[in-house]
C-alpha cells in the first residue's frame, strides 16, 4: 500500500471515529437546525392521506386501506394470493407489526432478507403526501435488506403518520427519543429503470412490487 493511500484511509478512520462534541459544536448545530428555512412548497387542498394514494399509485405503487391492525394478515394474504406467492413471510418489527397475531396459513420469519426470499413485511416511520413517499429507519429487528431484496415489499402505514412535506420527516426524526437512525431509506415506488432501450423495466435495484397497508384505526 502506498503511502499517499495509507493517508487518505487514515484521514478517512480518523473522521468516522466517533469523538464527543463540545457544547458550542451543539450549540451551533442547534443554530442551524433553528433558523432552516423549507423552499417553496406546493399547496394542495386535497386531505394527506388521499394526495399520498394518487401520488404513490401515479409511480406505480400499489394499496389498500383497513380499518385496523386486526385487518392487516388478510391485506397481506389478498396480496399473495393475487399473484400466487407462497405465505412465507421476512417481518420486521415497529408499532403495528409487533401486535400482529398471523394465521396460521402464513409462516412468519425475524431475519435479514437474502436473494432467495420473496415477500417482506416492514412498518414505515412516515409517509409524505407531497411525493407518495415511504420513509423507513432501520434498526433492531428493521434489516435494512428487507427494502431492496424481495420482489414484493409489503409496508404497514399508520394514517396518522402521513405528513405534507419531506421536511417535516426531519423534523419528526429530530424529535425521536431514541438515537437517531444509522440508515433512512427513502423510497417513492417499486424499483424501475429505463437505461435499456428506454424501455421501463421493473425489480432493476429492488422491489418490483411496492404494496401499502394503509392502516387507519
Amino acid at each position: 500500500m502506498t503511502d499517499a493511500r495509507e493517508e487518505i484511509l487514515a484521514r478517512i478512520r480518523g473522521a468516522v471515529t466517533e469523538q464527543p462534541r463540545s457544547k458550542a459544536q451543539l450549540e451551533l448545530v442547534s443554530r442551524r437546525v433553528s433558523a432552516s428555512i423549507p423552499s417553496v412548497q406546493p399547496e394542495t387542498e386535497e386531505p394527506l392521506l388521499r394526495q399520498f394514494c394518487e401520488k404513490h399509485t401515479s409511480v406505480h405503487g400499489t394499496y389498500e386501506r383497513v380499518s385496523d391492525s386486526t385487518q392487516v394478515p388478510g391485506a397481506v394474504l389478498r396480496h399473495l394470493n393475487a399473484y400466487e406467492i407462497a405465505s412465507e413471510l421476512l417481518v420486521g418489527k415497529g408499532c403495528i407489526l409487533d401486535e400482529i397475531s398471523w394465521p396460521n396459513d402464513a409462516t412468519p420469519h425475524c431475519r435479514p432478507a437474502t436473494i432467495e426470499d420473496r415477500v417482506a413485511v416492514s412498518e414505515a416511520f412516515a409517509g409524505v403526501a407531497e411525493t407518495g413517499t415511504l420513509v423507513l429507519l432501520s434498526g433492531d429487528g428493521r434489516p435494512t435488506s428487507h427494502n431492496f431484496l424481495p420482489d414484493d415489499h409489503l409496508v404497514l402505514l399508520d394514517a396518522g403518520r402521513i405528513v405534507h412535506y419531506q421536511e417535516d420527516i426531519w423534523t419528526l426524526l429530530r424529535a425521536m427519543p431514541e438515537d437517531f437512525p444509522r440508515v433512512v431509506n427513502l423510497i417513492t415506488g417499486p424499483s424501475k429503470t429505463a437505461d435499456v432501450e428506454q424501455t421501463v423495466q421493473y425489480g432493476a435495484h429492488g422491489p418490483r412490487r411496492l404494496h401499502v397497508i394503509i392502516v387507519e384505526g
